[in-house]
């Protein structure tokens, strides 16, 4: 079989009680997470103007709920809408070892079919983990050779995550299934040129990866078929987008079913770049050692290249980010405010925030390199590392190999809990923010059409 057939074959064999609990339990908290990072997104400009957009386009109307508005859309447009709001705050969370955000691309696909063709649940939920664990083994495959030639992993990987969630939720037959992997190979697409001026590009590649994921998976239940040699081919994804020397596409589906990655994603709880989350943490240790910011001399990051090409490159544009976007993109900037200010918040990235003298004074000493083979456990773990050098000449270095929200130091539920109240602050009634707590938790016998009347439970239309 063709490495797609062997994805189709897992896809197709999958039901809610294939799945072990405490995967179904871990799928329910981050379904919590991204809603709220999806509330949070909704109200910020690229969130406001993409959903304007849409509701403007002629015949995108439907009957899926846009969340955080009294808005609803068909359901291709209303993924598209929920999933860009679901990552312009960077928030959302993120599949290490595949450099995968995609509960942005996932969440907003799997709720919008289940709305529009009124299925359960447990369906619902069976979906969204097996596009997990497509996406981040399409990602893994790659080696990082995505980022490296300049794609954004999110909207490669997470295209294929989402077509297989669909073909899930609208019942492909095998081969079926195969020919819609092939089919989106072809939507594959999401350049980081968006880097250069902190466009709104990055955040559009999660919802139009959703969008794609869906069409691909109509076309092919309609009988188009699509190549099925999309990953090994001579023309396959990790030739044209990825690096074949470093590539090993046969790991798409490795150990399916046995080794779940659903286990393996992170939580953001900084709403920034998830690469730069342990190098703040290193800084906000300096004060444990009795260190005052006026103090530091210099601080200098040990980065890997694949993260420094977001967070450091080039250093010189750095040190001061122009707009909100960009200072999350800025280590720089991340390290000193989150010295000043003991972590990073969504207050962080207010434009006033973005002036402050003494945090582009600090952002200034901070410099970086590249690390050495071995010296940190990239990309298994986003780790910090940095030496720092005091004004008296005392130097000190401070590490942290496992960033917190990683499974393996990972965020308490409580802790998610909490952050999906501040994302919904001022968003959601205080009666549905609780009331979409409680639901979640016990998902898998409650209601989709409920679940997404309670995200529409705003304060205020925005």
């Amino acid at each position: 079989m063709t490495h797609s057939e062997y994805l189709s074959q897992f896809i197709t064999q999958q039901n809610f009680q294939s799945i072990p609990p405490q995967v179904i339990e871990r799928a329910k908290l981050h379904l919590l997470d991204t809603f709220g990072v999806a509330l949070a997104g909704s109200v910020q400009a690229n969130g406001i103007n993409s959903r304007t957009s849409l509701v403007e386009m002629p015949h995108t109307q439907g009957e899926c709920r846009i969340w955080g508005s009294p808005f609803t859309l068909s359901p291709a447009y209303a993924a598209v809408a929920n999933g860009i709001a679901s990552h312009v705050l960077d928030f959302d969370d993120t599949h290490t070892d595949s450099i995968v955000h995609g509960s942005a691309v996932l969440a907003p696909l799997v709720m919008a079919l289940a709305e529009d063709l009124k299925l359960n649940s447990r369906e619902m939920l069976t979906a969204y983990v097996i596009g997990w664990e497509v996406a981040a083994r399409v990602g893994i495959a790659s080696k990082g050779s995505f980022h490296q030639r300049g794609f954004h992993s999110t909207a490669i990987a997470g295209v294929f995550g989402a077509v297989s969630s669909a073909a899930y939720l609208l019942k492909l037959s095998q081969e079926a299934c195969a020919h819609a992997i092939g089919l989106t190979g072809s939507q594959a697409s999401g350049v980081a040129e968006y880097l250069t001026n902190s466009s709104s590009a990055k955040c559009f590649h999660a919802g139009w990866s959703a969008h794609s994921g869906l069409i691909s998976a109509y076309m092919a239940k309609s009988g188009m078929t699509g190549p099925l040699t999309i990953f090994e081919g001579r023309y396959g994804l990790y030739v044209t987008h990825g690096i074949k020397e470093n590539a090993k596409p046969a790991e798409v589906y490795a150990e399916l079913g046995e080794r779940w990655e659903m286990m393996h994603v992170s939580i953001k709880p900084y709403p920034c770049c998830h690469f730069a989350h342990a190098t703040v943490d290193c800084a906000r240790m300096l004060s444990q050692d009795g260190v005052t910011p006026d103090n530091i001399e210099s601080i200098y990051c040990v980065v890997d290249p694949i993260a420094a090409a977001l967070i450091c490159e080039p250093l010189e544009n750095k040190f001061a980010p122009q707009t909100p976007y960009a200072a999350k993109f800025s280590l720089p900037y991340l390290v000193a405010s989150g010295i000043y200010d003991d972590g990073l918040s969504l207050s962080s990235f207010q434009p006033q925030q973005l002036t402050r003298p003494e945090v582009l004074e600090m952002a200034k000493k901070v410099s970086y390199r590249y690390c050495q083979p071995g010296e940190i456990p990239f990309p298994t773990y986003f780790p910090g590392y940095i030496d720092v050098t005091l004004k008296n000449g005392t130097k000190i270095s401070k590490r942290l190999n496992i960033n917190y929200g990683n499974p393996d130091n990972p965020m308490q539920r409580s802790d998610v809990e909490r952050k999906f109240r501040d994302n919904v602050a001022g968003i959601l009634t205080q009666e549905a923010t609780e009331k979409v707590i409680k639901l979640v938790s016990d998902l898998e016998n409650q209601s989709v059409t409920e679940l997404a009347k309670l995200l529409t439970g705003t304060v205020k239309s925005f």
